[in-house]
């Protein structure tokens, strides 16, 4: 978990790296990086970016806009691959519970068929 303009941001450490790179290149004797993020999104409480804000109060760059909205897409899109793998995993057991069930009922099945003895 990171923090940029005083919000929780998740970001993972290339997203971080391309962030303090592009504060490092707008950095200057006058200006600072970081101030080109103020007042551009608002995120959740676990750092997930929910709203992206047209810059309208302060001057900001194309490449900083661009990047929050690269940063939002790919938070959302971790956030749908780990709840897809959630479901994937729960179908999986229930699965193998139907399987396990299954054989349990061919066993019984098995040993009450008269013919499946004379075997």
């Amino acid at each position: 978990m990171r923090v940029i303009d005083n919000k929780k941001v998740n970001m993972t450490e290339d997203e971080w790296s391309m962030y303090q790179k592009i504060v490092k290149s707008y950095t200057t004797n006058t200006n600072k990086g970081e101030d080109l993020f103020i007042d551009l999104f608002e995120s959740d409480d676990n750092g997930i970016i929910i709203f992206l804000k047209p810059p309208s109060k302060r001057q900001t760059s194309f490449e900083v806009y661009l990047f929050l909205m690269s940063l939002t897409m790919h938070q959302h899109l971790r956030v749908m691959h780990s709840e897809v793998n959630n479901v994937v995993s729960q179908f999986k057991d229930k699965m193998k519970q139907f399987d396990d069930k299954i054989k349990e009922l061919d066993n019984k099945i098995s040993s009450l068929d008269p013919k499946s003895k004379k075997k």
